[in-house]
């Protein structure tokens, strides 16, 4: 079915009046919409959900027209239909309805917040992908843009934020009437409103933009990073894209209850609290980081998504693939020292590498019909491969080029909607060269591309085929796609350049080594033949290769084994060449992979313990190098380097370690003395790993205690972390407690699968559960959250189950991602089958 609106009728603005009510939850509402009618209709459709529409006027020259209201619930629409047919030209339809601030995370609803323990309520918006139509009807489809003027009634102790800034305040007895000026053109999904109790920080950037952070009572003081970080960003962005940024003011909005990171709505970006605040005495570097890039992200939004936008759900990676590589451009240029680029290929590339080698998962553009199909696809592809792409797409280019594309991009489709087609256009046209041409296999197919490398005297021979992370998918795979792919190779530390077409090329090489791909540029894996790999092990031991190098080849090596392309005692044995490693992306994609492994032989505790001691050894040296407590002038990285090899260390059963983390927890209880921040969470998790219904009722107590939220998530990760099946159980009934927020329950049960002695509770736990958290959850990122971990599990019989139970309970929006689960734990199940005896063998 076409679920698209008819094009006949076009908005052009939108008055809005809403007055929500903290009494009873409620919201009343009234709007006229400007529209132009462009053939003869006696029906008007717009989009409608959860709201009670009372009337419907038509007004035009020939008088008002009331309108017979019905509506197709399926659709999702509501059609208003007239008595004689309505003639060609502009009009004006006048609508009142009325809704509910639900709890729901979606619309216009309601956060709870607390004020030195008392309870207190603020109404937000989250309208992202098509909720919209949940607070007033509208033409709720990204093409259908229009400029909003919105008036709020709100109580005289509350602040109203919209998109842009109050023009009119008129107060009476006990309410405020706050008009706003008009919105540039844009989206329905972009309106902001938010009515609350806040204090505000604020600042102007150099071109005289306000920006201003709003938080609940008493979190002032967690608001200065945010402002700091968002004044650079923002001009960073205007001068990068050479666009002014075209409201007078960005209001940035912390959210105690919120299903994403953040929203962009444009002038109004709605936060988590997590994503936004910063305690300067309980934040830790991890924490600034997660904020300087949310921001980053967002704030990108403003000109890719806010004022160029995708022109249908099919390019929504034309809003975030790009707002997620913007993100890493601007976090380095504010924060150089970080090292953001080989985070970016720690972190996103390797995430949209996992999630892309499955069989069920998606191209970039995808058709999408029905409204449930759009939340499916904000993953891994969307974000974290459009992001690589265009990564790939910029080395190509060169900065100068692909920056002089963008401008080009931005400024043509300004305040309209593109697709990716006028990308790439706007790329050739800078570039001189056919970038659809080289761009397309990329977007538009699903999947890789792993290059196979072997070397023969003086002839290297690359081909490619596309990758699986599963043997069975792959045996399964008849067709043989392509992809042009832009290498940039080192041959002895000299790079080569050109673009791999076909299935199947030889070259001629005279080099000792050859790293395909350096840094990681393109998105593909490489297979080497064991000579090319112990001629990169010798040039790993002579310190010839760059980190981000040093991550892809172990990297590769690792996922190709897990694919069962490759040996896993090899990756194991070249593991062992990376003992004297010091980079934290090394090490956080080395960890990555023995805990993969580690989580997989999982039931089998002798041959767990063995790999543990293995990784003990693997991580002796670099032990030595890190600290418990931060070191005066230490580097952001290292920082996260302390994280991730103590925590580790403790997954591992480093028996000092553990002693250290239960002594630093000892003492602060017995005398209050404090724990860093950069070490707290990693003292809470290996306690809570090692202990049991003592310390699991102290996290309890904390958690029930504490307002910051970055300090919740801590002592959460802790919760999630008791081995215990006792536990365990209390745990998961925990997670559905009084105590958790609906924004967090889902991401707590479902991190449990990565425990392996968790995972079958938590399935059984979701199983029992299921109607009344998809029903919590319907429309929320947070259902599929809830599920994605399941791939976790390693058995055929529990992927079978999975099959089994969603075929009872049919839920549309995960239709994918049960696939994807399913696909995983077969991989899995298929792995340890075949392999088991090999590692078995190896540690023997």
């Amino acid at each position: 079915m076409n679920y698209r609106l008819p094009l006949h009728i076009k908005p052009s603005i939108y008055k809005i009046r809403l007055r929500p009510n903290f009494s009873d939850f409620t919201f009343t509402g009234e709007e006229i919409i400007t529209i132009s009618v462009l053939e003869e209709t006696k029906d008007i459709i717009l989009h409608s959900a959860d709201l009670t529409i009372t009337k419907a006027v038509l007004e035009d020259t020939t008088g008002k027209h009331t309108a017979t209201i019905s509506f197709d619930k399926e659709q999702e629409h509501v059609i208003f239909t007239f008595p004689q047919k309505i003639s060609v030209g502009e009009k004006e339809l006048h609508i009142e309805f009325n809704g509910i601030l639900s709890d729901r995370m979606r619309g216009f609803y309601r956060s709870k917040y607390y004020v030195e323990g008392e309870e207190f309520y603020l109404a937000t918006s989250q309208l992202e992908e098509t909720d919209a139509r949940r607070v007033f009807p509208s033409f709720d489809e990204p093409s259908h843009k229009a400029v909003f003027e919105i008036t709020l009634e709100i109580p005289k102790d509350h602040q109203a934020i919209s998109n842009t800034i109050p023009v009119e305040i008129i107060e009476e007895e006990e309410i405020q009437i706050v008009r706003f000026s008009p919105t540039p053109k844009m989206s329905t999904y972009l309106v902001a409103l938010i009515v609350g109790r806040f204090d505000v920080l604020e600042k102007k950037t150099k071109d005289d933009v306000l920006v201003r952070v709003f938080v609940t009572p008493g979190k002032k003081h967690q608001a200065e990073f945010a402002l700091e970080v968002g004044v650079k960003m923002l001009e960073f962005y205007t001068d990068y894209f050479g666009i002014a940024y075209p409201l007078p003011v960005l209001d940035l909005i912390a959210v105690a209850d919120f299903d994403a990171g953040a929203m962009e709505n444009w002038g109004a970006i709605t936060f988590r609290e997590t994503a936004l605040l910063i305690d300067p005495e309980h934040s830790a570097s991890v924490n600034r980081e997660r904020v300087a890039i949310v921001i980053a992200h967002e704030l990108a939004h403003m000109w890719f998504g806010n004022l160029v936008t995708m022109e249908w759900w099919t390019y929504l990676w034309l809003n975030e693939g790009f707002a997620a590589y913007m993100e890493y451009l601007a976090t380095d240029a504010v924060f150089p020292e970080w090292k953001m680029w080989e985070q970016f290929i720690a972190v996103d590339h390797n995430s949209a590498l996992g999630l892309d080698g499955l069989k069920n998962t998606h191209a970039i553009e995808i058709d999408i019909h029905h409204p449930r199909e759009i939340t499916e696809i904000f993953d891994a592809v969307s974000y974290a491969k459009g992001a690589s792409v265009i990564h790939m797409l910029a080395t190509y280019l060169g900065a100068d080029i692909f920056r002089k594309g963008l401008q080009l991009y931005l400024n043509k489709h300004a305040y309209g909607n593109a697709t990716s087609e006028d990308l790439w256009n706007a790329f050739s046209k800078v570039s001189g060269q056919d970038i659809a041409s080289l761009m397309n296999g990329w977007t538009r197919q699903p999947g890789y591309p792993v290059i196979a490398a072997t070397k023969k005297e003086n002839k290297l021979t690359l081909s490619q085929k596309r990758f699986f992370a599963s043997r069975l998918s792959r045996e399964e795979e008849k067709e043989k796609p392509l992809w042009q792919i832009p290498l940039v190779n080192s041959m002895n530390g000299t790079l080569d350049e050109f673009i791999l077409q076909k299935e199947q090329e030889t070259f001629d090489s005279k080099a000792d080594w050859i790293k395909l791909n350096t840094q990681e540029a393109a998105f593909v894996r490489v297979s080497y033949d064991e000579k090319m790999i112990e001629a990169l092990q010798k040039a790993l031991s002579e310190g010839k290769l760059s980190t981000i190098d040093r991550l892809g080849i172990i990297r590769d090596i690792f996922d190709l084994a897990f694919a069962q392309e490759a040996s896993i005692t090899t990756a194991l044995d070249m593991a062992k060449s990376y003992d004297t490693e010091t980079e934290y992306v090394v090490w956080l994609e080395l960890v990555g992979q023995l805990d993969k492994l580690y989580g997989l032989i999982g039931e089998d505790i002798k041959l767990q313990e063995t790999l543990a001691r293995y990784a003990r050894e693997l991580l002796s040296k670099i032990a030595l190098r890190v600290s418990w407590e931060p070191q005066k002038g230490e580097s952001h990285n290292a920082s996260l380097l302390r994280m991730v090899i103590l925590s580790q260390l403790g997954k591992f059963g480093d028996k000092k370690t553990i002693t250290t983390a239960q002594e630093y927890f000892a003492k602060f209880f017995a005398d209050k003395t404090p724990i860093n921040p950069e070490i707290r969470g990693i003292v809470y998790t290996i306690v809570a790993r090692n202990g049991g219904q003592k310390e699991f009722d102290t996290f309890v107590a904390m958690y029930r205690k504490e307002d910051l939220h970055q300090e919740k998530d801590r002592i959460a990760k802790a919760l999630t972390s008791f081995t215990s099946p006792q536990i365990i159980s209390q745990v998961l009934e925990w997670t559905i407690s009084e105590d958790v927020r609906l924004q967090d329950c889902s991401r707590f049960i479902a991190v449990l699968f990565l425990s392996p002695g968790a995972r079958a509770a938590t399935w059984e736990f979701i199983k029992s559960h299921w109607v009344t958290l998809e029903k919590q959850l319907r429309g929320t990122h947070g259902l599929g959250r809830l599920i994605d971990l399941a791939g976790e599990m390693t058995s055929e019989k529990q992927a079978q189950d999975v099959e089994a139970f969603f075929k009872k309970h049919p839920t549309p929006q995960l239709t994918r991602s049960i696939q994807q689960v399913i696909e995983s734990i077969l991989q899995r199940s298929d792995f340890l089958s075949s392999q088991r005896k090999h590692i078995d063998s190896y540690f023997s």
